[in-house]
């Protein structure tokens, strides 16, 4: 419960098939007084692309025309990419399946963006498969040689101005692929159907970096990307193997890094996560040992390790912190573990890493909004108060659970949780599903419930898609919110600066659930 703004994202994993191709802007507001829709000349393909690259890889190969709509109006959107791997894509299995995935610079790499719409798992008004998956395979199976054309909806924001829309092609569970500067730019005309002046974005920039090593390139011991549906790092034999990923650079030289990953644990296995960071210089800092981690707690207990420290560096918990010297690249380093080579092996199935320079921020107040209208999303509500002096084993008992009641409103905002026969332990306590993520959330070392990683690790067990993020401002914030996703987030404020919280003397440290906006701006939470 420490006070640094991190938001965990956890976002459903399921998915639907790509929207129908047309080109022509379609569904304008009935009551728009706006026209003057246009769809720019489609880009044509290069006259040559690679071929037979070993493993997973993708070409640009055109794609329609840029489009001006009114604001509110949709259009559908054709890129095309070829496939230059020497992989087939298959639709339908992990570790094989192609997608488009939003990227960096805006909105940044899985990041929601304003293009897609609202609603929850994408949109409903465009029909993407998630909020950071533009679209999918078009056909069954794309071969090396062929190319896949991409099809996908984007629905103007109702705020005039020029906008982006970055995209990736990928291999969902394996690599992204290339190439990486493909973006979609959208004109929104004025309510009246004059142009926009100047450029409106959407971001606010910070030094704030957030990253997915690939599976490959990277140093396999013992271990292998297991087969679909197992998409996923598993060892290959014995009790023992680790993976290495690649070094990693940062957009900017980083002062602290957070990791967080989503695994399985079968009973009798375990992990543990280290990093280890680079200078601008290329000399290499000593590996950072981040956390070991099961999801029971019946062979291992889960914890962070205390006592590491040097010149270069210092782990606090679930986050290391550089010392005068900043960093500029990092690598992940993951163990995998079981008591015996009989036993099932962990299977790593995601890692990610936010690195930031919290040194040379400077907030801005307030930050420029992300759209002016209300929103609110209906997660449960659950209080850590009605807990308070259950299971003290675990720091105390509830009135130290923000932080896994908080993540156990939005593992249910996606219709998960604990079954019954898991709960049964708990025993005639109100909201048993509370004490179950404060038990499976806890860290010994730490002696407590807060650890960041952990959280995103236990959200992950349900099957969802979760990560540790630092956002650069409520801009970002929203822009989630907009797409259906709530954050469990963690605040900070003085004695008295925040009007209305239960805590009125401050707080060093405290996590809720961001649920929504006013139309004026103000965070809509359910506070634990």
């Amino acid at each position: 419960m420490r006070g640094l703004l991190v938001a965990l994202a956890l976002a459903a994993v399921s998915v639907v098939g790509p929207p129908t191709a047309a080109a022509a802007p379609v569904a304008a507001p009935a009551n728009a007084v706006c026209s003057g829709s246009t769809v720019g000349p489609g880009i044509a393909p290069p006259d040559r692309v690679p071929l037979g690259i070993p493993g997973f890889h993708a070409s640009w190969y055109g794609q329609s025309g840029y489009p001006t709509l009114c604001p509110g109006e949709r259009s559908n959107a054709v890129v095309a990419f070829y496939n230059s791997g020497s992989r087939g894509w298959v639709s339908g299995r992990m570790g094989e399946v192609a997608y488009l995935g939003t990227w960096n610079g805006d909105p940044g790499q899985d990041e929601p963006t304003v293009l897609g719409g609202n609603g929850e798992m994408g949109s409903p008004q465009t029909g993407w498969p998630r909020f950071n998956r533009v679209a999918a395979q078009p056909s069954e199976y794309v071969g090396p040689g062929q190319v896949a054309w991409f099809q996908f909806a984007i629905q103007a924001p109702d705020r005039p101005g020029f906008y982006r829309l970055y995209i990736r092609p990928l291999v969902e569970g394996a690599t992204w692929m290339e190439d990486a500067g493909v973006y979609w730019q959208v004109t929104v005309l004025g309510a009246d159907g004059t142009p926009p002046a100047g450029r409106v974005s959407s971001r606010v920039p910070a030094p704030i970096d957030d990253t997915s090593p690939a599976w490959a390139p990277a140093e396999f011991n013992n271990v292998a990307v297991a087969p679909s549906p197992d998409s996923g790092i598993a060892l290959t034999g014995g009790t023992t193997g680790s993976w290495t990923s690649s070094w990693q650079p940062s957009r900017f030289p980083f002062s602290q890094l957070i990791p967080s990953w989503s695994a399985d644990t079968p009973a009798g296995s375990w992990i543990e996560i280290e990093i280890q960071a680079r200078t601008a210089a290329g000399r290499e800092t000593r590996w950072w040992r981040m956390g070991i981690w099961a999801y029971g707690d019946a062979t291992v207990r889960r914890t962070s390790i205390n006592g590491q420290s040097d010149t270069d560096g210092v782990v606090e918990t679930d986050t290391f912190k550089t010392r005068a010297e900043k960093m500029t690249a990092y690598r992940a380093r993951v163990t995998l573990s079981r008591s015996s080579a009989g036993g099932g092996s962990p299977i790593v199935r995601h890692f990610y890493a936010v690195v930031s320079d919290t040194r040379s921020y400077i907030p801005r107040y307030p930050s420029p909004r992300y759209t002016d209208r209300a929103m609110e999303l209906s997660a449960p509500r659950y209080s850590q108060e009605i807990h308070a002096g259950e299971f003290p084993q675990y720091d105390g008992g509830g009135e130290a659970w923000c932080s896994p009641t908080s993540t156990e409103m939005v593992v249910e905002y996606w219709n998960k949780r604990p079954g019954s026969d898991e709960l049964s332990w708990v025993g005639p306590y109100a909201d048993p599903q509370v004490d179950y993520a404060a038990r499976f959330t806890y860290d010994v070392a730490y002696g407590g419930t807060g650890n960041w990683p952990f959280n995103t690790a236990y959200a992950s067990h349900f099957g969802l898609s979760a990560r540790v993020l630092q956002l650069g401002s409520l801009n970002d914030a929203e822009r989630y919110i907009a797409a259906g996703v709530p954050l469990v987030a963690s605040i900070s404020h003085a004695p008295g600066a925040l009007p209305g919280f239960l805590n009125n003397a401050g707080t060093n440290g405290h996590l809720l659930v961001i649920i929504g906006f006013t139309a004026a701006g103000d965070v809509i939470a359910n506070d634990p």
